[in-house]
């Protein structure tokens, strides 16, 4: 007899016995596989999201909050900052730029961010259609944000959905980014001047360089000269002097200290943006500018000590370090994964050990086919390859069906649970997952081994006579 046909025969006549083990296996499978992979693009996004952000000021409060609202964006601030006072912190010598965040608004749960275009450079955004920004008002949306180019909304009050719609004023898309891999694909972005205007806020000069990354070159001391210029007079000329919005604007581009020669990832040229000037001067409301929080880069990681401790204990602000916070985020989360990861190592020993009842109990029962097949002439080494082969044959299908499950579970919480990507990533076969469908292959045939020897070593004589 053909050894497969006598292998299917035989796991037939246990079909439930053989059933159970393979939906433990599957099971075990599939859990592990969410957990290994939901840990890596967690991982991965918070990463790719955080990277090159050393701190953010903002508002004193709770340090994880504020880094997961500001970041990440999955919650909710812990309040606003004077912009005029906050701007003093950023130009300390230690902070190589900073890039200003303005919240407080949404469009169907995706928030309306008011920065300057460097937060578009620091992710590598690219713009798929249109351009940037250049009046208030205008945005461009992430890959994932269902708007078109051109076209007109109403933000609504709060950073998700349900708020209060503000009806006088309607944003409008000019550009669209390609996808990143990163927490700006599902936000909509604008100027400050935006957020703060719609909110009934003194409105920044969009071409004030403390809207823009702020570089201090320890060998240029020209620039160095400069900044002390820019600090120590430029209000004083703004209004002492009565020079008009624009006059000043293009005495500040003549002057900019923040790098005109950075890369610009959304190709844009930097007249576009630098050069354009308003015809106004803004109306002041006397409501002065109120921001979230500045993200920073730092010049060194001594500076990621000690500018917190300074900023924390001088200043009515807070620096709170991503890194340090998120390593406090995942420690947590981390006792829920091992948890579920203990769970998938239970069910796969389950598993393997009902491959062993299973294949262990019926032997008896099977003892006097094994002996016929002994008779017949096949070898011990052949027996014990077909007891085998049942059990590789359980945990095979235990392993695609786990995996197909797995998979299918994962897109699904990743498409349609998560519609907003906050944890959209595609599959990754990572090395984890090689291991866990390696030590659920071993598992299996580990639970067969014992009686596949067993009935290797059948005496075919004492067992023909029991028959008889």
């Amino acid at each position: 007899m053909n050894d497969i046909i006598f292998i299917y025969y035989s796991l037939k006549s246990r079909w439930l016995n053989c059933s159970l083990s393979i939906f433990l296996t599957a099971f075990g499978v599939a859990i592990a596989l969410l957990i290994n992979q939901f840990e890596h693009t967690f991982s991965k996004r918070l990463s790719k999201d955080g990277s090159g952000i050393d701190l953010v000021i903002g508002a004193k409060g709770s340090p994880l909050q504020l880094i997961l609202s500001t970041i990440y964006h999955v919650d909710i601030p812990p309040g606003n900052i004077p912009f005029n006072e906050a701007k003093k912190i950023i130009n300390h010598p230690q902070i190589e730029y900073a890039i200003p965040l303005a919240l407080g608004d949404n469009w169907k749960g995706h928030r309306i961010v008011g920065t300057s275009l460097n937060y578009l450079e620091h992710y590598n955004a690219k713009l798929e259609e249109g351009s940037v920004w250049k009046n208030d008002f205008e945005v461009v949306v992430g890959s994932s944000v269902n708007l078109n180019l051109d076209q007109e909304f109403e933000g609504a009050h709060g950073l998700f959905e349900g708020g209060d719609f503000h009806g006088d004023r309607k944003y409008k898309v000019v550009g669209k980014i390609k996808q990143t891999g990163s927490v700006i694909d599902r936000l909509i972005i604008t100027s400050v001047d935006s957020v703060l205007s719609i909110h009934g806020l003194d409105s920044l000069n969009e071409n004030d360089s403390h809207l823009n990354p702020i570089k201090h070159s320890d060998k240029d001391e020209d620039n160095k000269s400069h900044h002390k210029h820019t600090k120590n007079n430029h209000n004083h000329e703004h209004h002492q002097n009565g020079k008009s919005h624009s006059k000043h604007s293009e005495e500040i581009n003549q002057h900019n200290h923040f790098g005109d020669k950075k890369k610009n990832n959304v190709n844009l040229k930097d007249d576009d943006h630098y050069d354009h000037i308003k015809e106004h001067v803004h109306e002041h409301t006397n409501n002065p500018p109120e921001i979230t929080a500045f993200l920073v880069t730092t010049k060194s990681p001594i500076a990621n000590i000690n500018l917190p401790r300074f900023v924390n204990k001088e200043t009515s602000f807070q620096a709170a370090n991503p890194a340090v916070e998120i390593t406090r985020l995942t420690s947590m989360l981390g006792m829920g994964s091992k948890s579920f990861a203990i769970l998938s190592i239970i069910l796969i020993l389950m598993a393997a050990l009902s491959i062993f009842a299973g294949l262990a109990a019926n032997l008896e029962n099977r003892m006097g086919d094994l002996a016929t097949l002994r008779a017949l002439g096949y070898t011990k080494n052949r027996v014990f390859k077909i007891i085998i082969f049942e059990g590789m044959t359980i945990i095979i299908l235990g392993l695609i069906l786990g995996l197909l499950f797995g998979v299918t579970i994962f897109e699904i919480i990743n498409n349609v649970i998560t519609p907003l990507n906050i944890i959209q990533e595609s599959f990754n076969l990572t090395n984890d997952l090689i291991f866990i469908v390696v030590i659920v292959f071993i598992a299996g045939i580990a639970a067969a081994l014992f009686p596949a020897i067993k009935a290797s070593q059948i005496s075919v004589a004492n067992q023909l006579s029991r028959n008889i």
